[in-house]
């Protein structure tokens, strides 16, 4: 059989690798299951997305297929970064009563916290790790089916073990699931640090101190993003 290129033909495709009717196998919940531990387990430049946030509050939701923050800093040139610190740690420096420009973010649950309080309107540039999206019939493929469609096989098959597949087999299915999770995670390194050295981002401070109610790092000074 050829390799899956939809979302109908992964389920046929799954359905057939097992040849096995007594397991009772549903194709889309192992294909879901799945989907949610690729997730976690890949970072490849594909799962890398940009938005941007209205910061007039200082709880603001994040996008329901964040998974982790790359990167937040204040859409402002040059962009100013925000540091992550833990909610107690970012409760702790910025009371509520404080405002003033943001200086540094927590993720709690569903929501991104800055701190201090935002005294105007600003514009949050969040890179993030976004959940693989989903395929369904609405959205027959998606960017890891196009480019691995061997890995979606592996890892729904690997979900089917918890439904009742259970043979000699499984060792091999491990090995190879793992091997995929490998090289796609090392072709990912490779694409992200293509075409030269390494650069490094300096953060840079203006010097100046909280007590300005300028905004800046937690020992008071603005921290600008520099590539070099």
């Amino acid at each position: 059989m050829a390799e899956p290129q939809s979302y109908a033909e992964l389920q046929s495709c799954l359905l057939a690798w097992l040849d096995d009717s007594a397991a009772n196998i549903n194709p889309t919940e192992c294909i879901g299951l799945a989907e949610r531990r690729l997730t976690r387990l890949l970072n490849v430049p594909e799962m890398a997305v940009t938005t941007t946030l209205d910061a007039s509050v200082p709880m603001i939701d994040l996008p329901q297929d964040f998974r982790e923050a790359r990167e937040c800093t204040i859409d402002m040139s040059p962009r100013i970064a925000l540091e992550p610190t833990s909610l107690a740690t970012l409760r702790l420096l910025y009371p509520s009563s404080r405002t003033g420009r943001p200086q540094a973010y927590a993720i709690s649950g569903s929501s991104l916290l800055i701190g201090p309080s935002p005294d105007a309107a600003y514009t949050i540039r969040l890179v993030y790790k976004q959940a693989i999206p989903p395929l369904s019939d609405a959205r027959p493929t998606n960017w890891l089916l196009a480019k691995h469609p061997d890995l979606y096989m592996a890892a729904a098959l690997a979900m089917a073990e918890f439904r009742g597949w259970n043979d000699a087999r499984l060792p091999l299915l491990k090995a190879w699931y793992d091997e995929l999770i490998a090289e796609v995670n090392d072709a990912g390194y490779r694409t992200r640090h293509a075409g030269g050295p390494i650069r490094m981002r300096a953060m840079v401070t203006d010097g100046s101190g909280l007590g300005s109610g300028s905004g800046g790092s937690a020992d008071g000074s603005d921290l600008y993003l520099v590539d070099g």
